[in-house]
């Protein structure tokens, strides 16, 4: 038994001594990148983190372990973070899919929230990405909601309808000062 223990021990210590290292920068080739910071939002935890190009962590954006991304984040030309998350429990959302977003905020070096916006109900789900415009503004993309009744009225062939339900893209353009939608476009209005 001591030796069977023996043997154990010694391809465990063998395994973690070849083990390749999985975490962190594993190659750099100044030739072959650019100048600058890389921005991180990886999925299942709630921070954004700035790295320079030898993989080191220059700054971090830390939130309440309750959120997830909702898949995007920039640096704005001020310094501000501008990024979009989702809360990490989705149960009970009427509009739910991969790339669901909900919320959008805006986020000073210090991480202190100066604007918020969210569209997430029964109707409307921000997802996927958004677009800084050089205004100050930002394009959001929705999913909006029409029922079964909605897609009758507008002559749709509801045959192959999954839930009731249709889910068609609208973009809006918001207006962090006023804090109010400016602008929208509905995918709806041009089909059919």
């Amino acid at each position: 038994m001591k030796r069977q223990l023996l043997t154990l021990l010694i391809l465990l210590a063998v395994q973690l001594v070849i083990a390749q290292r999985t975490v962190g920068l594993l190659s750099y080739e100044p030739s072959k990148s650019f100048d600058g910071y890389n921005l991180l939002y990886p999925h299942n935890q709630p921070n954004v983190y700035l790295l320079d190009n030898c993989g080191e962590i220059v700054h971090v954006w830390e939130d309440d372990a309750s959120f997830r991304p909702g898949n995007t984040a920039y640096i704005l030309p001020d310094g501000r973070l501008v990024k979009t998350k989702r809360p990490a429990a989705v149960a009970g959302n009427p509009i739910w899919a991969g790339g669901g977003g909900g919320i959008v905020e805006i986020r000073d070096w210090d991480n202190n929230l100066l604007w918020s916006f969210e569209l997430n109900d029964s109707l409307y789900r921000l997802h996927h990405d958004i677009q800084p415009m050089p205004n100050g503004n930002i394009l959001m993309i929705a999913w909006e909601s029409h029922t079964i009744e909605d897609l009758l009225d507008a002559g749709m062939d509801t045959s192959t309808l999954i839930n009731g339900k249709l889910w068609s893209d609208m973009v809006i353009e918001v207006d962090p000062e006023l804090d109010s939608i400016v602008w929208e476009w509905h995918a709806w209005d041009h089909l059919i």
